[in-house]
């Protein structure tokens, strides 16, 4: 059933709660006597909200859990359409269609703050690792430096100590040769060094 027919179901349950009620006071089963009205629940539920808020009833007992529903009937006046009425929701006014250009200007507004926020924020990204790979390729850089100087320097090391082992073999065999080692008697002594011969030389001349 339509809906606006409420007052007519309201009307015929408010009758049927009379005939059934003793001085005025229903005690029973409401569904039964809403069925006997020709309304289902859905409808019945309505038809006593809508008796309630007219004040045609007065519900003392709602029927839950096996109990009896206790109803005092305080008027039969029959329900009318406008009675009806006023269980509909009210309308609320569409709102417009037309375009708000002052909203809309702001949310754009608004995005494009946002946007210049990200972008911001993504270029000092951006700089911050920019910033720390450079310094992270200085870096490299100087340790490539110092790790050459440090190769060159064990290069530098190892001629010169390759030049002080050949310069001590050389004064080795020197002294061997001044001392007489593996030298037949009376040969006399030869020393290709200069300076071994100049120290030669003093010595010699200490034992005259």
């Amino acid at each position: 059933m339509a809906r606006t027919n409420l007052h007519v179901l309201a009307s015929r349950l408010l009758a049927c709660l009379a005939a059934q009620s003793v001085s005025g006071r229903f005690e029973g089963k409401l569904r039964q006597a809403a069925v006997e009205a020709g309304l289902n629940s859905v409808r019945s539920a309505e038809a006593v909200k809508l008796l309630e808020s007219l004040g045609r009833i007065e519900v003392l007992q709602r029927g839950r859990r096996g109990r009896d529903t206790i109803i005092v009937i305080n008027s039969v006046d029959e329900v009318v359409l406008e009675d009806a009425q006023t269980m509909l929701p009210a309308r609320t006014p569409r709102k417009s269609a037309k375009l708000d250009y002052e909203n809309l200007g702001r949310t754009v507004v608004d995005r494009l703050i946002e946007l210049g926020r990200d972008d911001s924020l993504r270029a000092a990204q951006v700089e911050a690792f920019a910033n720390e790979s450079a310094q992270q390729a200085r870096l490299i850089e100087r340790l490539q430096a110092q790790l050459e100087e440090a190769e060159q320097r064990e290069t530098d090391l190892r001629i010169r100590l390759k030049a002080a082992e050949g310069a001590l073999s050389r004064a080795e065999e020197n002294l061997s040769r001044a001392f007489g080692f593996n030298r037949p008697a009376g040969e006399p002594v030869r020393v290709e060094d200069d300076d071994a011969q100049a120290v030669l030389d003093i010595l010699k001349a200490g034992q005259v």
